[in-house]
């Protein structure tokens, strides 16, 4: 028997990486960055500024500092205190991400990717406070569950290298984090988003089904036709002689010298710049 190992290789360079996985990843590393630089090392009244960030941008139980356009903010943030909550995060997103935006497209992942987000959001801001698990939320991994469940639909018999070693196929890997969030989601108390986890990767198959069935919430926004404003553009009443931009009172005032003085008494450049004036008026 003959199996398909997925393993992407680094080597073709980062043009390798589809429109939106490339710019996830720049984004998030961005982000994570300016919180390790400037939001560790400056205070505001004695508090750290990454924690002003999270206050206003992290996912934020509702009732206490919840606003709506954290449900999206949220998957751009990770913890600045450590690196291996974004390295996790943006390596699953690459290995997973990059074969399924390849197939569906770059508006088609885009979408599937913010209401999987979004979905994750929803959910832990539900069950969470129902177990106990009350505070800020950041990171990617909501969307990215819904990424890792749409490459087991799409690919069920591709395997994994689980530690880099073991062959596994990726409908039992993906099956094996989904179980394992749902027990400590229930019943473990380790800091860890663990409903996030799952509302992405329900609401991600969930998408997946009605894409099947024919309902695709990316045609459905490619339909909206939004208003489009247009400005409207004044004639430049100018033409270029020689590289050089000549006006229309310099037209005007050579027209003049004509009437007064005759034609022959301009000058080659006036003569020129008449008879570019006469073919087009830019």
């Amino acid at each position: 028997m003959s199996y398909r190992y997925y393993r992407p290789s680094f080597f073709r360079g980062f043009r390798f990486f589809p429109s939106a996985i490339k710019y996830f990843i720049i984004v998030n590393v961005i982000v994570y960055l300016l919180l390790v630089f400037f939001g560790l090392n400056f205070r505001i009244s004695g508090i750290p500024l990454y924690l002003y960030v999270y206050k206003f941008f992290a996912l934020n139980p509702v009732g206490d500092g919840f606003q709506f356009w954290q449900l999206v903010t949220y998957m751009f943030i990770h913890d600045p205190k450590g690196i291996f909550h974004i390295l996790f995060n943006m390596l699953m997103l690459w290995m997973f991400g990059t074969e399924i935006e390849n197939m569906w497209g770059t508006k088609r992942f885009l979408v599937y990717y913010f209401i999987s987000g979004i979905g994750a959001g929803i959910t832990h801001l539900i069950f969470a406070p129902l177990f106990g698990q009350i505070g800020p939320v950041v990171g990617a991994s909501g969307a990215i569950y819904g990424v890792m469940i749409a490459f087991a639909v799409m690919f069920p018999d591709r395997h994994i290298f689980l530690y880099f070693l073991i062959p596994i196929p990726a409908r039992i890997f993906v099956a094996i984090l989904v179980f394992f969030d749902l027990v400590m989601g229930v019943f473990g108390s380790d800091g860890v988003a663990h409903f996030a986890h799952l509302g992405g990767a329900v609401v991600g198959f969930v998408y997946i089904k009605l894409m099947y069935a024919g309902f695709d919430l990316s045609d459905f926004i490619s339909k909206i036709k939004f208003p489009k404003f247009k400005m409207k553009r004044q004639k430049r009443k100018y033409l270029l002689v020689d590289d050089e931009i000549v006006t229309q009172e310099q037209i005007d005032a050579i027209l003049d010298k004509i009437s007064q003085y005759g034609y022959d008494s301009l000058t080659e450049r006036e003569k020129k710049i008449l008879y570019e004036a006469s073919k087009k008026l830019r």
